[in-house]
């Protein structure tokens, strides 16, 4: 894609059409979902608005819902108003945050606490992390320092505690009725479950479906890096009673860490036929390369946002962020500045060297092979080489080489 718009989901940047249209958008954030909705109040309405909740939760008996046990503030836009009631004889605490910013109120309401959980990791937490770092943010701004961007706003943070986070953003065309891209990154809570591979291997079929998944045409099927991350990806057509078919399309990266917001698991989907024109799925309007196309360019730009200091939206990371050997493939966004190697570089010459530095933010290239030549056409200077796609391995973090050329090689290693 030449003409892209990037934008920013939880702690990842990805690339869409200029003209895609954003379809809808869900986060969560460490104690439940964080919602944004345009207000046309001002300071003095936000803070009359909290005065009728507080006052509508202290007249509440908690034996009959919810009632006000405190507030927290950070300042006069941000303030958690403390809630609990009996539930079979047990407290269940739980509160309500909201946050004012002009044209733009933020909430976050959860309950089902015990009393001791929250005094001792919740309340602290929400005091000192939750309420001081959430900012209004513009949809076309793509903040510069670590943190988790969701709808109109951005939480500050290093990403380095751990705790539940879900950021999910859709998009449609105009020019392409019907066709859905999703993105979602989501923490890990369980290990060891089923990757999409084995998922769809594992999905029991009923007798009187088999005809139908016999019609579902794979178009690509295995692993797929991207991202820095090894992942699995399905590409696959179905049929419709109108004698076209559908596009059915996932990538997924599976985290490996729980509740780790640096390693979430990663999903990529392209669905054709999501708008109905006169009951039917509509007809797409991309040929099946095209939609691979599409796709694929959607996979390879997704990377994650610099995670120490001030960071570039594109630009070198000022510490390293992702561990060695992260993996990017030819044609994707190099996640992270540094030395990079291939498999073609065992035993083989390529052009650039055996170890070449990349910066965050470029494309990944192809790799550079060099034909084995006659003894006299070396002598001559005549070299034969050719170009093939890889995947590209992060060895290190040397400093970078001063031209800022991407693919310069690394001095020689003694």
């Amino acid at each position: 894609m030449s003409n892209v718009k990037t934008y920013c989901f939880g702690r990842y940047l990805v690339d869409l059409p200029a003209d895609a249209v954003v379809n809808g958008q869900a986060y969560q954030y460490m104690f439940g979902q964080i919602d944004s909705e345009p207000t046309n109040i001002d300071q003095k309405g936000f803070s009359d608005m909290l005065a009728r909740r507080s006052d509508s939760l202290k007249s509440t008996s908690e034996l009959k819902g919810r009632t006000l046990k405190g507030v927290v503030s950070n300042g006069p836009t941000a303030e958690a108003l403390i809630t609990s009631e009996k539930i079979f004889g047990e407290d269940n605490y739980g509160f309500e945050a909201y946050w004012f910013t002009p044209h733009r109120l933020f909430t976050l309401k959860t309950q089902d606490m015990e009393q001791s959980t929250f005094q001792a990791k919740v309340l602290p937490r929400l005091k000192e992390r939750l309420l001081p770092s959430l900012h209004a943010r513009s949809r076309d701004d793509v903040p510069s320092q670590p943190g988790f961007c969701l709808k109109d706003g951005f939480i500050a943070d290093d990403g380095k505690t751990a705790q539940y986070e879900e950021a999910g953003i859709s998009f449609k065309f105009p020019q392409w009725p019907g066709i859905l891209v999703s993105v979602n990154s989501s923490t890990v809570t369980k290990l060891g479950e089923p990757k999409l591979l084995e998922r769809m291997a594992q999905v029991p079929i009923p007798d009187a479906y088999k005809s139908l998944m016999s019609a579902i045409h794979d178009i690509r099927k295995g692993t797929r890096v991207a991202a820095g991350r090894e992942g699995e990806e399905v590409l696959s057509t179905v049929p419709t009673d109108g004698g076209y078919r559908l596009h059915q399309f996932q990538w997924e990266a599976q985290g490996s860490k729980i509740n780790d917001p640096l390693d979430p698991t990663l999903t990529v989907e392209f669905e054709s036929g999501m708008t109905r024109i006169d009951g039917q799925p509509a007809r797409p309007k991309l040929s099946d390369e095209e939609a691979v196309r599409l796709f694929d360019a959607v996979v390879n730009s997704i990377r994650l946002r610099p995670t120490g200091g001030s960071g570039k939206v594109s630009g070198i990371e000022p510490v390293p962020t992702l561990p060695l050997g992260t993996l990017a493939q030819t044609g994707s966004v190099c996640p992270q500045s540094g030395w990079w190697t291939c498999p073609e570089a065992n035993g083989q010459e390529i052009v650039g060297g055996t170890r070449q530095h990349f910066a965050a933010g470029t494309v990944m290239p192809q790799v550079r092979v060099i034909s084995r030549t006659a003894f006299l056409d070396r002598m001559l200077g005549k070299q034969q080489e050719h170009a093939v796609n890889t995947t590209w391995k992060l060895v290190g973090f040397d400093e970078e080489p001063p031209t800022e050329t991407p693919g310069d090689s690394a001095p020689n290693e003694a």
